[in-house]
């Protein structure tokens, strides 16, 4: 029987190599796949992962283009480094659906098996009878599972949580069914499974500004990588890395520099960005990017409101008010009112708004005290189950205060982009006038930002405008009156010759 011989310089070098990789998850990545050497985005990740297994981590979010490798290292090395380092431990992995969650959970299964894998954590081997792809578990205890968004994961308590593409791609993004939905499971669901101190880690590629890294970061994050407090008051590590870099970029590349050039050659980053600009500026902006909204605005733009100064709109104009509902108090929307004043040149000029987040009561009274200031000729909403829910109220209080108006209750005709198409057509003329208040910017920046932004509860007041336009009655300049000051002229102050008719 043949035996190779190892010198004691190889045998030096491989005890070396297996101290590297269990001490740090950069060695480890390099150890097992010697031939992918991490890349500088790739450190990133490994710093992030190592200060997770230190405890000095537990909330990690990763935001990279398509193709970055993301997946590879935070979604299928990480997990095996971590149950190699950490024995018992159990990790909860999740994905759009239950097939590529699965996917996810054959590749860390077979990293366990391989044979580097085993040299770096001898001690960590699957059990004999757990070996499935989507839920497993390993002789010292540990375990791992691998779920859908959706699915279901009681009865497990995890160290360790993982989601990875919480978004099947921009029709889900689209849906605000699919994003309720991945947001309720996230907190009802996922966080639920974990044990206190137990770490999250969400890796993704950004599709729309209220996609669950959206729900999680504050409203005024600037895209910037960094510890950010989300908007429960947890602190969460962000790496967020654009294909082509802004200012500040973490890797320090200069503004217009691509991401990892040694894979993806600037020729092919170029091509890309024209193609993907060519279908949708928002599609670049967002998956390449990671900031889903442009700010000059994809279907308004930002150049199409002129602004105006309240007192400066024009005198003879005809109010009417539009709505729209958060019937349900809580779910995170509001109820908004804009008033309206169109001019005879068919110009729309925002004059007053409301909104909030209160109960029906509170806006209700809004809604009326709004009609009692400025007599609109139309009261605005949308039929339907909001309808059967609002009316009987508001016309109990109508009654009650005195306070009338027409309401014209509208039928949604489709989806919200499609339902603000009339609108978007007064815009781009430049007839929809925003006036310079804390409401009116409020309101632009969710027009430039729609239909991906996080709210278009505003948007939806306007769409509803839009659509009643064919109804709605210009104002009318007065006559023009002949003046008192003109001269009373008779036959005689006019000699024949002089006539016109003799010229």
């Amino acid at each position: 029987m043949q035996t190779l011989s190892v010198s004691p310089q190889q045998a030096a070098q491989e005890l070396l190599a297996r101290r590297r990789a269990r001490g740090s998850f950069s060695g480890f990545c390099q150890f097992v796949a010697p031939e992918e050497p991490p890349a500088e985005h790739h450190m990133l990740i490994c710093d992030a992962c190592d200060k997770i297994i230190d405890g000095e981590l537990d909330r990690l979010m990763v935001l990279m283009p398509p193709g970055s490798a993301k997946s590879t290292y935070g979604t299928v090395r990480f997990p095996a480094y971590y149950l190699g380092r950490k024995g018992s431990h159990g990790v909860i992995t999740a994905s759009y659906n239950d097939r590529l969650a699965t996917r996810f959970g054959r590749k860390v299964r077979n990293l366990i098996r391989e044979d580097g894998y085993k040299r770096t954590f001898p001690d960590t081997v699957l059990a004999a009878d757990s070996q499935a792809k989507g839920e497993w578990e390993t002789s010292d205890g540990g375990f791992y599972f691998a779920t859908g968004i959706g699915g279901g994961v009681t009865g497990r308590r995890a160290d360790l949580g993982v989601i990875d593409d919480p978004i099947k791609g921009r029709k889900d993004a689209d849906s605000q069914l699919i994003r309720d939905n991945a947001w309720d499971w996230y907190v009802d669901d996922f966080r639920t499974r974990l044990k206190p101190g137990g770490a999250i880690v969400i890796i993704q590629t950004r599709w729309h500004q209220d996609d669950l890294a959206g729900r999680i970061l504050p409203d005024d994050w600037d895209g910037k990588s960094g510890w950010v407090t989300a908007k429960d008051g947890e602190s969460w590590y962000v790496i967020c890395l654009p294909a082509k870099a802004g200012q500040g970029d973490i890797l320090g590349r200069e503004p217009g520099e691509w991401l990892w050039t040694d894979w993806f050659s600037p020729e092919w980053w170029e091509q890309t960005e024209r193609t993907a600009r060519q279908k949708d500026v928002r599609t670049w902006n967002s998956l390449y990017q990671q900031t889903p909204t442009d700010e000059q605005g994809t279907f308004f733009k930002r150049e199409w409101f002129p602004r105006f100064n309240l007192g400066e709109q024009p005198k003879h104009t005809n109010k009417y008010l539009s709505s729209d509902f958060a019937v349900t108090e809580g779910d995170g929307n509001f109820t908004e009112f804009g008033v309206c004043e169109l001019d005879p040149a068919d110009d729309l000029w925002l004059t007053d708004w409301w909104y909030g987040q209160e109960s029906a009561d509170t806006w209700i009274e809004a809604e009326l005290d709004l009609i009692k200031r400025h007599r609109p000729l139309m009261a605005l909403g949308e039929t339907g189950a909001i309808r059967r829910s609002v009316e009987p109220f508001l016309k109990k209080r109508s009654r009650e205060r005195r306070i009338y108006a027409r309401f014209e209750w509208i039928t949604r005709t489709g989806d919200k982009p499609s339902m603000a198409r009339a609108i978007q057509a007064r815009a781009a003329q430049g007839k929809v006038h925003i006036p310079n208040t804390p409401w009116g910017d409020r309101l632009l920046e969710q027009l430039v930002s729609f239909p991906a932004g996080k709210h278009d509860d505003a948007v939806d007041v306007l769409a509803l405008m839009g659509m009643a336009l064919d109804g709605m009655v210009a104002g009318e300049e007065p006559p023009i009156e002949e003046s008192d000051h003109l001269q009373d002229y008779t036959d005689d102050d006019f000699e024949a010759d002089d006539s016109w008719k003799m010229a």
